[in-house]
């Protein structure tokens, strides 16, 4: 508890002041850089024999998603091809490696590819639209953010308070049957 209070005393101010006080290009670029983050720790917990080549071609892919959706102004000059061209590039490298490591000791498993394809690609597209909420008003940006943290909030005080049943005692140790549907409710 008293962590997640020290997260939100630090960290709410700070994204508001990104958020309001950030011009449209540096949204993007904050947005691009959350993106790569989220492909790394993807990689990192769901991949297997993730070489640093793999995860540098699909954090670059990530920004090249971001960069592509949420700064449409700029790839108008550069053109929608090169974005494409980049993806196949991207998905090709992926398959082939995957080919050319195939039946050694530290291949990249097909699945690991799929794992790649959705941190450089699916999970990217999503969070452009939390740039392109910005791009319309720095307000609507918040909304996510609000709903998931009032979702977290009444997650852990209904587990608390009506908590007994453990949800997935593996997964989440102190997650409950009551947390769990207090969550959504709370959102």
């Amino acid at each position: 508890m008293k962590n997640r209070l020290i997260v939100a005393a630090i960290g709410i101010p700070a994204l508001l002041a990104v958020i309001f006080f950030t011009p449209i290009w540096g949204w993007g670029i904050v947005v691009a850089v959350m993106a790569s983050f989220c492909a790394w720790e993807l990689l990192h917990t769901a991949g297997k024999h993730v070489t640093p080549l793999v995860y540098a071609l699909t954090m670059l892919m990530a920004v090249l998603t971001v960069a592509y959706i949420s700064m449409d102004g700029w790839w108008t000059a550069v053109g929608d091809r090169l974005y494409f061209a980049c993806a196949y590039v991207f998905v090709a490298a992926l398959f082939l490696i995957a080919v050319v490591t195939h039946g050694k000791e530290t291949a990249l498993p097909f699945a690991t590819v799929a794992v790649c394809i959705v941190g450089g690609l699916l999970f990217p597209a999503m969070y452009s639209c939390i740039a392109l909420l910005r791009n319309v008003s720095p307000a609507l940006v918040l909304m996510p953010f609000v709903i998931a943290f009032i979702g977290d909030s009444f997650s852990m005080l209904g587990g608390m308070a009506f908590g007994h049943k453990k949800f997935a005692p593996h997964v989440s140790p102190n997650k409950t049957w009551a947390g769990f549907l207090a969550g959504p409710v709370g959102s």
